[in-house]
């Protein structure tokens, strides 16, 4: 791989490794979504931003450059070949980039062990470093649970039936175990054997492959609006609000899109 990579020396804070996807329809909120990443990170880690993208026009390559470049950081643009996941099940407003996300192990360099995915269509309100540093060593991920899912939904993908069902948003990956156990062919595998039961692309697969081998982590690291309609959730303070589904605060009046805003006008001045 050609990318630079951080060696920690024994004084130094370990570099954070941020990786997105985006298409040119997602580049302006992917714009805001780094923009209140770095307004909050407080801590002294150095942090790497890679974007995977296949087709991003040069127009918003800049935009995204320059967003970082007020917090004097550079973005890793990372190409990938569309033909790898150009024939998959695309529905709803999920597109094939929703796939790339799987092949974040082989398109990163191999020193790299760990890695936090953010979504394109995210605000980020706490340091970014707090969830960095949750230990996932004997995990494959840390992510949140989506309670929105269904228990049926387990059976459909062949899951136990008490095994949980995480949101793929946000997802602390182990890029280590990853590898050492080839993740991505299985998740790749199991997409092409079971194309007819998998209706949220990459999230269902991931699921089915992972389903007891993931860290549950506390709601506030992936706070979906919808959380607001359970007693038991809508008090939580998000560290990130992620803005799943199909309504987004940048085309209707959506709930939390206030918070939306507040980043967006940082961005396009």
């Amino acid at each position: 791989m050609s990318e630079d990579v951080s060696i920690k020396k024994s004084d130094e804070k370990p570099t954070i490794h941020i990786v997105t996807v985006t298409n040119n329809t997602y580049a302006k909120p992917l714009a805001v979504m780094l923009n209140s990443l770095l307004e909050n990170k407080v801590s002294k880690n150095p942090i790497n931003i890679y974007v995977i993208a296949s087709e991003l026009s040069p127009k918003n390559k800049s935009l995204l450059a320059k967003t970082v470049g007020k917090f004097n950081l550079k973005i890793k643009f990372i190409p990938i070949n569309p033909t790898i996941y150009a024939d998959f099940k695309t529905v709803y407003y999920l597109t094939k980039e929703t796939y790339y996300r799987i092949s974040i192990p082989d398109l990163l360099n191999e020193k790299i062990q760990k890695v936090i995915y953010l979504d394109s269509d995210i605000i980020v309100k706490s340091d970014i470093t707090k969830l960095w540093n949750i230990n996932i060593d004997n995990y494959f991920l840390g992510a949140v649970e989506d309670f929105w899912v269904k228990y049926s939904k387990n059976s459909h993908l062949f899951i136990p039936r008490e095994s949980k069902y995480f949101n793929a948003g946000v997802l602390l990956i182990n890029l280590k175990k990853w590898r050492e156990k080839q993740i991505k062919n299985r998740v790749i595998g199991f997409i092409k054997a079971n194309s007819s039961r998998i209706k949220f692309c990459s999230q269902d697969p991931l699921n089915a492959i992972l389903h007891d081998k993931w860290l549950q982590l506390d709601p506030k690291w992936n706070f979906m609006p919808h959380y607001l309609n359970y007693p038991n959730l809508k008090n939580i303070k998000p560290a990130i609000i992620h803005y799943a589904g199909l309504k987004k605060p940048w085309k209707a009046n959506f709930r939390l899109k206030e918070e939306y805003y507040k980043y967006r006008k940082n961005v396009f001045i």
